[in-house]
C-alpha cells in the first residue's frame, strides 16, 4: 500500500497540466488590430509551465512557409533559455525581462555573452514590440535603433557591420512588394551571366546564398549584402551580380506610401557535372542545375 501511494503522489503533478496551443496572427508590418490580410503566423504550444513552443511562419501565396522555432524553458518570472532554429539564424539565447513602465517590460537577448537585441515589449511570449528595440552585430556594433507601436515598425536608423551609417527607414513587411521593371526574366539571366563570366569552379558549390538589398522610394537598390552565404567568391559574385544589374523597380508600398524595402533574394546551386543548364523560378526561389 505504501508503494501505491508514493507512485500516486508522483502522478499527481504530471496529471495537473494538459498541453496547450494557440495560435496568434499578425497583419502586414506587424499589424495586430485590424488585421486586413494575415502575414505572420505564430503556433505557441505550452508542453508544461516552464517548456514552449513557438513557430512562426510567413504566408506565401496559398501556404505558410517555417520561419523559425523557438524552444523556450522558463526559468524563472525574469529569465528564459531560447533554443532557435531558423534559415537565416540557429543559436541559444538567453532572455532577460526587468519591468518597465506603463505595463511594459524590458527585455535583453544574450548570445554567447554578448548582448543581440534590447527592447521594449508588452507580452513575454509572443514579443509584441512597444517603443525602442536596438539590435547588435555579433561584434558588439549597433546594427539598428527602431521605434515600435503596438508591434508595428514606425522608423529605424541602421549601421553597416564597419559602423558606417546605411539606409534609415526599411521596412521588411509591406502591402505592396518591388516589382522590377524589365521582369524576372531578365533579371535572372543577368545573375546567371554574371556568374558564368567568372572563371570560377562551380562543382565545388551547392547550397543556398541569399542576398539582401534595399529597394529605395526613388526606385533604384542600395546597401548590397549577403544575408546567408556559402563562400567569400560565390559571395562577391553575388553582390556584383546585383551590383551591375541595369533598370529600375518600382517601390515598396505600405499604407498607400513608397517605403525601402529590404528585399531577400535567395539562390539555390544544386549540381551535378560543370555546365550551366536549367534556371527555373519556383516562386519566390531562383533555381539552377548544372548538368
Amino acid at each position: 500500500m505504501k508503494n501505491l501511494f508514493l507512485i500516486i503522489i508522483l502522478l499527481l503533478p504530471l496529471a495537473g497540466f494538459s498541453q496547450a496551443k494557440r495560435v496568434v496572427y499578425y497583419g502586414v508590418n506587424g499589424k495586430t488590430l485590424d488585421i486586413k490580410k494575415k502575414d505572420i503566423k505564430k503556433e505557441i504550444t505550452s508542453h508544461s509551465p516552464k517548456k514552449i513552443t513557438v513557430r512562426t511562419f510567413k504566408a506565401n501565396e496559398d501556404e505558410w512557409i517555417l520561419l523559425y522555432s523557438e524552444k523556450i524553458k522558463v526559468v524563472n518570472d525574469s529569465v528564459y533559455d531560447i533554443e532557435m532554429k531558423g534559415d537565416e539564424f540557429s543559436g541559444r539565447i538567453k532572455r532577460v525581462f526587468q519591468r518597465a513602465e506603463n505595463e511594459t517590460w524590458k527585455f535583453t537577448d544574450w548570445l554567447g555573452g554578448k548582448i543581440k537585441r534590447t527592447g521594449f515589449t508588452t507580452s513575454k511570449i509572443p514579443l509584441i514590440f512597444d517603443g525602442e528595440v536596438t539590435e547588435f552585430y555579433p561584434e558588439g556594433r549597433i546594427k539598428s535603433i527602431s521605434q515600435y507601436k503596438n508591434n508595428e515598425l514606425i522608423s529605424n536608423i541602421n549601421w553597416l557591420p564597419n559602423g558606417d551609417k546605411t539606409v534609415d527607414n526599411i521596412f521588411y513587411s509591406v502591402d505592396r512588394e518591388p516589382a522590377y521593371n524589365p521582369g524576372l526574366g531578365e533579371l535572372h539571366k543577368h545573375i546567371l551571366q554574371t556568374f558564368k563570366d567568372y572563371d570560377f569552379d562551380f562543382t565545388t558549390v551547392e547550397g543556398k546564398i541569399v542576398v539582401g538589398f534595399v529597394v529605395k522610394t526613388d526606385g533604384t537598390i542600395d546597401a548590397v549584402r549577403i544575408i546567408k552565404g556559402i563562400a567569400p567568391t560565390v559571395n562577391q559574385i553575388a553582390i556584383n551580380a546585383f551590383r551591375t544589374v541595369k533598370g529600375s523597380w518600382t517601390p515598396a508600398v505600405l499604407e498607400h506610401k513608397n517605403v525601402n524595402f529590404l528585399q531577400a533574394f535567395p539562390i539555390n546551386f544544386i549540381y551535378n557535372t560543370y555546365d550551366f543548364e536549367t534556371l527555373e523560378l519556383k516562386g519566390s526561389m531562383l533555381y539552377w542545375t548544372i548538368n
